[in-house]
């Protein structure tokens, strides 16, 4: 998807050059008012803004033809060769860490099935594993190297400090984290907490959909987009994204950035109809990712999304919160949130907190399956699955 701002004197005006710039089929995502230039805005008129987007070809594999480059040039998908200064550097290493990551993955996907009959003319030792050469998917090697670009050039800044983050990351038993989570006190708090593993896989006749409901500034939009990375990249799903975030500036264009660099299409939802219409141009995908506005769990704002949830009719509803947030203010987030049927929790921000006890508090409360712990801002890297066993450890390093 290509995002255009356009100024003008008049609304006019405004969409003759974004239908010059973007052609007749733009979408206009959002308009609003500007103060007059000049000193003060003396015996000026207010100009207008338009922020339209156009869909445009998966950028893998795609053949179309040549047009005036946009003014903000998007990454390029094929790699770059080593070059002098810092950015290629930093690109390079980005990359070359991504594809490690990613790679035991691959192996796995590629070994063979127990059942799987060997080739003809070859045999097959037993108890033997085959080595596998598997051709890498030009698609997700693609979008692994604009992942890294867009990391490179847009470094996440640490919350909390190294030593802090190592420490919660160190589960393992040679620092006694096993023997601590099997303890009373570790079983205590654990007690009534029950987890969900991360389903990508379709459901049914159409792609498996995926909500996420939340406070404002839980991190809903960060999630999505960790989780439909590691959808395409981890588990080679194709994924699709609708947002109904037209609410908040900028929420639009950074859904968009990440789309951009997934090749993914990108849907805006203003109304029920809208979102109907989104999952029916979406409905060749594996799974869709669908955004909604945050909402203060005071007054009756979560009331408006009850019939945007209707229409979606997801798979998974889930719930965001953030681990910096006060028990009781997520507990009566939940309450308020309940009459969009959430069935899955996510907590978020578990970086940005050395106190981890509320977390199961929270679970334990609520009532809906842990599914997923945010703990960095690094898309798609920094997002895991909530198991005992890693909620227990953030408990002993949080009781040390």
């Amino acid at each position: 998807m290509r995002i255009k701002r356009i100024e003008a004197d008049n609304i006019a005006e405004a969409m003759r050059d974004l239908r010059r710039e973007l052609g007749e089929g733009a979408l206009i995502l959002h308009t609003k008012q500007l103060p007059p230039r000049g000193v003060a805005g003396w015996f000026k008129a207010p100009r207008v803004e338009i922020l339209g987007a156009i869909d445009e070809p998966e950028l893998v594999g795609a053949t179309t033809p040549a047009r005036r480059a946009p003014a903000t040039a998007p990454l390029p998908s094929a790699p770059i060769a080593p070059a002098a200064g810092s950015f290629a550097a930093l690109a390079q290493a980005q990359f070359a860490t991504t594809s490690a990551a990613i790679a035991p993955m691959t192996a796995a996907a590629a070994a063979p099935a127990p059942s799987a009959k060997p080739k003809k003319g070859k045999k097959m030792k037993v108890g033997v594993a085959q080595p596998i050469a598997e051709p890498v998917d030009p698609q997700r090697q693609a979008v692994a190297e604009r992942l890294a670009k867009f990391r490179a050039a847009n470094p996440a800044i640490p919350i909390a400090t190294e030593d802090a983050r190592t420490a919660v990351g160190a589960a393992a038993p040679s620092v006694g984290i096993e023997a601590a989570a099997s303890s009373a006190q570790l079983d205590e708090a654990l007690h009534g907490v029950s987890f969900a593993t991360g389903d990508f896989q379709k459901s049914g006749r159409r792609g498996r959909r995926i909500a996420f409901v939340g406070p404002t500034g839980s991190g809903k939009t960060t999630t999505l987009a960790k989780l439909a990375a590691k959808a395409q990249i981890e588990h080679g799903r194709r994924v699709g994204l609708i947002t109904m975030d037209t609410y908040r500036i900028g929420a639009v264009p950074q859904l968009a950035a990440y789309a951009d660099i997934l090749g993914a299409p990108l849907e805006v939802a203003h109304s029920p109809e809208d979102l109907s219409h989104a999952l029916a141009r979406l409905s060749d995908r594996d799974v869709i990712f669908i955004d909604t506005i945050g909402r203060s769990p005071l007054g009756d704002g979560v009331d408006g999304l009850v019939p945007f949830l209707a229409t979606a009719a997801a798979d998974e509803v889930h719930l965001v919160v953030s681990a910096t947030t006060r028990p009781q203010d997520s507990l009566r987030a939940a309450r308020t949130f309940a009459r969009l049927v959430p069935n899955r929790l996510v907590v978020t921000k578990v970086d940005e907190t050395d106190d981890h006890s509320g977390i199961a508090a929270v679970a334990r409360g609520i009532g809906l399956p842990l599914a997923w712990l945010g703990v960095g801002q690094e898309v798609p890297d920094d997002i895991e699955e909530a198991t005992s066993g890693r909620l227990g450890a953030l408990l002993a390093v949080s009781a040390a």
